[in-house]
């Protein structure tokens, strides 16, 4: 939502910075998920079996649970970050490719077809539905979004399309905007726009 905002502000490169901020705090939490199933397994499946066959076959799978939340977090991000800039048909796209001609058949084949996997082979389907999800969703998000055509297609759908394009800028304006923004952003505690020198 933030990345939509910052975008019909006319603010790509804040909407970049939020984009960014949102997947690596994504990032962040998958990582806790993969500490947790990996530190708890046996304990989160003894929460709702005690049968000591499934306790093992599910203990087992635990750790690549917390790998394919490792991958879903950004890769869910990723697609909200495709929805703020007006690309969701970019992401239902990833997704169907990812799940259905990736994941699908890998699960399938490990679980029914390749010796000795099983149970687990339908969760390494998963994972590897997640990984290619993640990557293409990353390589949209990240690599191949222009966010001065995104702030400028925005301001198009909204209908506040400007006569003249947005100027394209210098890294001399960056510069001079991320200043101003921090001027902006810096307050003493009596609530007053700090001094012209300090930070």
């Amino acid at each position: 939502m933030q990345v939509g905002n910052e975008l019909g502000a006319g603010k790509p490169r804040r909407a970049r910075m939020a984009a960014l901020v949102a997947l690596w705090c994504a990032l962040a939490i998958g990582v806790v998920h993969v500490a947790w199933t990996v530190a708890l397994s046996r304990r989160w499946v003894e929460l709702f079996t005690t049968e000591a066959g499934v306790v093992r076959l599910a203990s087992a799978a635990m750790p690549v649970v917390g790998l394919c939340e490792l991958g879903n977090c950004p890769q869910t991000t990723g697609c909200g970050v495709l929805r703020g800039t007006a690309r969701p048909a970019v992401g239902a796209r990833i997704n169907l490719l990812s799940f259905y001609l990736v994941g699908t058949p890998v699960a399938v084949y490990l679980a029914f077809g390749a010796p000795g996997v099983g149970f687990r082979g339908l969760w390494y389907g998963l994972l590897s539905a997640q990984a290619s999800c993640v990557a293409l969703v990353l390589a949209a998000v990240v690599w191949r979004t222009d966010w001065r055509v995104e702030a400028m297609r925005a301001k198009k759908l909204a209908g506040l399309e400007l006569a003249h394009p947005v100027p394209t800028t210098t890294a001399a304006d960056d510069a001079d905007d991320a200043a101003e923004e921090r001027k902006r952003l810096v307050v003493a505690g009596t609530g007053e726009p700090a001094a012209e020198g300090g930070v």
